[in-house]
């Protein structure tokens, strides 16, 4: 987690609530800006799931090695490694089946022809409808 001033610390969910049979599936969610993250943490808690915010991809890095969440919601522009980067180190520890959600604001071919090679299961530009984020996620669960 990033302590930072201008990044407080995002709050982890208890390692024995991440994913146990009884409560609701957690969400990672990566985005260098905090206003980003804490917007998709109070939807996705009104929602019923549990959020995992970091604004850095080391950070989020360091909390999957020891949870495994149901989906994640990253950005491309990161500060620290880009999104398509850090998608494919997720892919690659989390396997096939957990969704990966792209965000950007850069919708180019370049970034769009590079989710599948990354792993990326769906992708939104931004301004992102936060009803149709949830929608897609609560598909993809």
């Amino acid at each position: 987690m990033n302590a930072a001033p201008d990044h407080p610390q995002a709050a982890e969910p208890a390692a024995s609530a991440v994913n146990s049979p009884t409560s609701p599936p957690t969400v990672l969610i990566v985005d260098d800006h905090q206003s980003v993250t804490r917007a998709l943490a109070h939807l996705f808690t009104k929602n019923g799931f549990i959020p995992a915010a970091f604004n850095t991809a080391a950070d989020a890095l360091k909390f999957v090695e020891s949870h495994s969440p149901a989906a994640a919601v990253i950005d491309i522009h990161l500060p620290d490694l880009s999104g398509l980067v850090l998608s494919q180190r997720l892919r690659q520890r989390l396997g096939d089946q957990v969704p990966i959600i792209i965000l950007s604001g850069d919708p180019s071919l370049a970034n769009l022809n590079s989710l599948t090679h990354v792993g990326a299961t769906h992708f939104f530009s931004k301004p992102v409808k936060w009803s149709m984020l949830l929608e897609r996620l609560k598909e993809l669960l």
